[in-house]
């Protein structure tokens, strides 16, 4: 495997743990990987917010069964996207491998086998599909929307070609133009979004605002690439040899992709069956909301493999070793906060979002934050494995993910309703988060998990758990505080004066507890001299970093 190097000596990994957590970041490839993790936060913080502004928008013109239908709609989209055998989760690998080494043959190789496996697939994809449909509509209640569902058909075969030319950048680290792409056609999809609706078209104009949006996306992609990287051809470059090992590759991330679709996704299905439509809306709101919690840490790690796979085409084994323990360790002390106070605050949060009527939501998302929060904790393991070639570690977690979620929704959501598929999910992964980093551990780091668990995940929780209880006794001393909550234009007040509570409370348990050092201070302050040097000179540092 590529980058797997050596065994290392478990003495030798010690030290490279205290170096690690008492060390500075990594000069030029912290300041490439900080920069892409920059864009990929401008990027997913520009989709959060039109998310967060778009959803009501939509539940004010569709009515909550209407609702479900659509959060389905977007299942089928993602489900049929993985039908490509592994495909699209090779890109990123695979291009960043042969960018480091400047060698475009086998890059535009990879480019054109891709647009001629997709292209094929995505004809056959719109058959079978337009085959299945009709049963499919049925087993989870959608009715009259079966020209909904071709155009959903459509839109995925054309938005899998759109995201290959897309992954060419994010396999060069060029998350500045990606990103940029991005923010560009979401503006595009918002006004869409709104003619369509206003226009009175419900479901059916959302449908036809996304395959729009996927056709514009596809030609805006295929021509910045050629700007931006004019040694990119697409020619007639096909190689059978290569799409097959990188189907050997992608097969393996497949299966995660496929396991966080039964994670992430399959609840709904159980909801919708076993509940209904209306109950889909309701919980699709919890895990909307949740999801922006998870995502939030997740750009942290967004540069991890194509940063990773440089490394690992380098046989640096040691400073990746080096970036898994300091990523882990930022990644924990933000999740684990994000988490904490997403439970904490959940009524007012929903509240404040789409008014009273969603107010049964706020349980189902304080159950679904802490599935999701361990979920992310192993991320860094779940990247830094795809990033030099040995997936499987993601893949077995994913396995037992797939099983354990399904069966454990099921059989609580007939008993407990919503709560049920949200507990059912929580546990899941939970469960899988700590295969993952058992199994990450004993098999490519060789130490065991424990240390970890202790030095970089246990007192981030401990912090936060005191932090909360700082908030609640806050609550006791000034009641007035709860009360702002029953007022939707107050409840910001309230969320403003439980975070001046909980932040400055976490920071300092997390000094007392010695899991920030003046170490961490110093690349904070980096961090920062860094990022005003790029902003006052954002073209001079691109072509640095760049080039």
């Amino acid at each position: 495997m590529v980058g797997s190097g050596p065994p290392f000596h478990k003495t030798r990994m010690k030290d490279l743990k205290r170096e690690s957590l008492a060390s500075t970041l990594l000069g030029d490839f912290s300041k490439k990987l900080v920069t892409n993790t920059f864009f990929n936060l401008l990027g997913r913080s520009w989709s959060f917010l039109v998310s967060l502004l778009l959803t009501p928008y939509i539940l004010s013109h569709l009515n909550v069964g209407d609702f479900g239908a659509w959060v389905l709609f977007a299942i089928f989209t993602y489900s049929f996207n993985l039908l490509d055998l592994g495909l699209g989760s090779s890109f990123v690998k695979y291009i960043s491998a042969y960018h480091t080494y400047d060698d475009y043959d086998r890059v535009n190789k990879v480019i054109f086998s891709g647009l001629a496996f997709y292209s094929l697939f995505g004809v056959l994809l719109t058959i079978v599909g337009l085959f299945i449909g009709h049963p499919l509509l049925q087993l989870f209640r959608i009715a009259n929307a079966s020209e909904v569902y071709f155009l959903v058909l459509l839109t995925c075969a054309v938005t899998n070609i759109g995201a290959m030319f897309l992954s060419v950048f994010k396999g060069i680290q060029r998350m500045d133009t990606s990103n940029s792409i991005e923010i560009r056609m979401s503006v595009v999809n918002v006004l869409g979004t709104i003619i369509f609706l206003e226009a009175g078209l419900g479901m059916f104009g959302l449908a036809l605002n996304s395959l729009i949006n996927a056709i514009l996306t596809l030609i805006l992609t295929a021509f910045t690439l050629r700007r931006v990287v004019p040694r990119v051809s697409f020619g007639w470059n096909f190689d059978a040899a290569l799409l097959r090992e990188m189907f050997a590759y992608g097969a393996k991330i497949s299966v995660s992709k496929i396991g966080g679709l039964i994670c992430f996704q399959a609840d709904k299905l159980i909801v919708s069956r076993v509940l209904g439509l209306a109950a889909v809306s309701f919980y699709e709101v919890s895990s909307r909301l949740t999801s922006f919690m998870r995502a939030v840490p997740l750009v942290m790690l967004s540069a991890l493999i194509p940063a990773t796979s440089e490394l690992g085409a380098r046989n640096d084994r040691e400073k990746i070793l080096r970036t898994y323990l300091l990523v882990s360790k930022y990644v924990a002390m933000v999740t684990v906060a994000l988490v904490a106070f997403l439970v904490l605050e959940a009524g007012s949060v929903v509240r404040l979002w789409l008014g009273k009527t969603f107010d049964q939501s706020a349980f189902l998302i304080q159950i679904l934050a802490i599935g999701y929060g361990v979920n992310v904790l192993g991320g860094p393991a779940s990247q830094m494995g795809a990033g030099v070639g040995r997936p499987e570690f993601d893949m077995r977690s994913t396995i037992l993910l797939s099983i354990v979620n399904p069966v454990a929704s099921l059989l609580l959501v007939r008993k407990f309703g919503a709560p049920g598929a949200a507990a059912g999910t929580s546990l899941a992964l939970i469960a899988a988060a700590i295969y993952l980093l058992v199994t990450f551990h004993r098999n490519y780091i060789e130490t065991p998990v424990w240390a970890v668990l202790r030095d970089i995940h246990a007192r981030p929780i401990l912090s936060a758990i005191l932090a909360c209880f700082a908030v609640v006794g806050f609550h006791h001393i000034v009641p007035g505080v709860l009360a702002l909550a029953d007022i939707r234009y107050l409840i910001p007040i309230k969320l403003a004066a439980d975070l001046a509570i909980f932040l400055p409370g976490y920071i300092v348990l997390l000094v007392a507890f010695r899991q920030v050092s003046v170490i961490d201070w110093n690349n904070f302050l980096w961090l920062i001299a860094f990022g005003l040097d790029f902003l006052r000179h954002p073209f001079r540092e691109r072509v640095k970093i760049y080039r």
